[in-house]
């Protein structure tokens, strides 16, 4: 009940996406102090890198 409350609460005081502007830094942010890399598929150009990149997304998170 308590973590129902909790998380519709948290759900609403969310902030807004970041614009992709944001987004770009963000993910330069993680990279350099926890080396942890956002990728998104779309601008990898490479066919074979990209389904890679999908493959090891998928097997790890499941679907999309």
């Amino acid at each position: 009940m308590i973590e129902r409350r909790l998380r519709a609460t948290a759900s609403r005081e969310a902030a807004p996406p970041a614009d992709p502007k944001e987004l770009e830094t963000m993910a330069r942010r993680v990279w350099r102090e926890r080396g942890i890399a956002i990728l998104w598929p779309d601008k990898i150009k490479d066919a074979w890198d990209r389904q890679h990149v999908l493959n090891i997304a998928n097997d790890l998170y499941g679907k999309r």
